[in-house]
């Protein structure tokens, strides 16, 4: 078993730890010592949030010990102290996984801090990497939905975005950064605006831009860049993608082709695969878990 700590944030009723503790709490392969937060009062995880009544008896902490565990998730990078670094660089079998609010992390504060997204990132964290940070949900978002163009040389026209959901200026640029590793010659030029607001904590994303290359060889690129990842899948039909994806750990994608251009719709989850199910899904790489262990959901 695997011995999980979480510490921060500051706010008792945050919906992030909220559903990191759902799918900790539920993960075979978990076992959960500790939750803390600098507003810790010790009150039992199952009267922050009743829905875990009957699964832990855990309280929410001020003060962490770190040292008994195998990896730590750490809400927003402020909440990373000292002690905790220390921690990592003084034990080699310590894992370190931080999500939220991470923009330095995500910018490459530290080179030991493997930018973490499986469907790019899978081989550095399954071959070595004892530190990660999940991308923000607006730039995975954007870098799923564009990935395969970047990755075969086709990311050379602007990109007209349409957003709902909350993908801001620093998502764009984090994803941008990105696709331009991927390809050095990539025009990264996104002309994004916003849409109404998506329901609960779903993103969806509306993209267009010129193409030369027909659908159907649109469509073999991406399925070849997912058909060993666990949670992109490409969709049949048009427009929108209408699904439900509440609590899910999938970005669902669906590719079109018209008069020259090619649209490309994605649709997720933030709150899960966006963040959590995505360090969920970091943790699993780093101990050599099946990637879909606890988050067939």
């Amino acid at each position: 078993m695997i011995k999980v700590g979480i510490y921060g944030p500051a706010q008792l009723d945050d919906a992030v730890r909220k559903q990191l503790l759902r799918l900790l709490l539920r993960h075979p392969d978990v076992d959960l010592r500790g939750v803390a937060s600098p507003a810790g009062n010790a009150k039992p995880i199952a009267e922050l949030h009743p829905v875990y009544a009957g699964e832990t008896a855990l309280k929410l902490e001020r003060v962490l010990d770190v040292s008994g565990l195998d990896v730590l998730f750490v809400i927003d990078e402020e909440n990373l102290s000292d002690e905790m670094w220390q921690k990592y660089v003084s034990d080699s079998e310590f894992r370190l996984i931080i999500l939220g609010n991470a923009p330095l992390y995500r910018n490459g504060k530290s080179a030991d801090v493997v930018y973490g997204l499986p469907e790019y990132t899978r081989k550095a964290l399954v071959r070595g990497a004892r530190a990660a940070v999940s991308p923000s949900p607006g730039a995975i978002l954007l870098e799923l939905a564009l990935l395969p163009l970047a990755k075969n040389m086709l990311l050379n026209a602007p990109v007209d975005i349409t957003v709902s959901g909350g993908i801001d200026e620093a998502s764009v640029a984090e994803a941008g950064m990105l696709l331009e590793k991927v390809q050095i010659s990539a025009k990264t030029q996104f002309n994004v605006s916003a849409s109404a607001a998506a329901p609960y904590e779903r993103m969806d994303l509306h993209a267009e831009m010129e193409t030369p290359i027909a659908r159907e060889e649109i469509v073999r690129l991406y399925t070849n860049a997912y058909d060993d990842h666990s949670f992109v899948h490409i969709i049949s039909g048009s427009g929108s993608v209408d699904e439900d994806l509440r609590g899910s750990n999938k970005c669902l994608l669906r590719l079109d082709c018209r008069d020259g251009r090619l649209i490309i719709d994605a649709s997720m989850d933030a709150l899960t695969k966006g963040c959590t199910g995505n360090a969920v899904h970091i943790m699993n790489l780093l101990f050599g878990l099946l990637e879909r262990t606890g988050l067939s959901i």
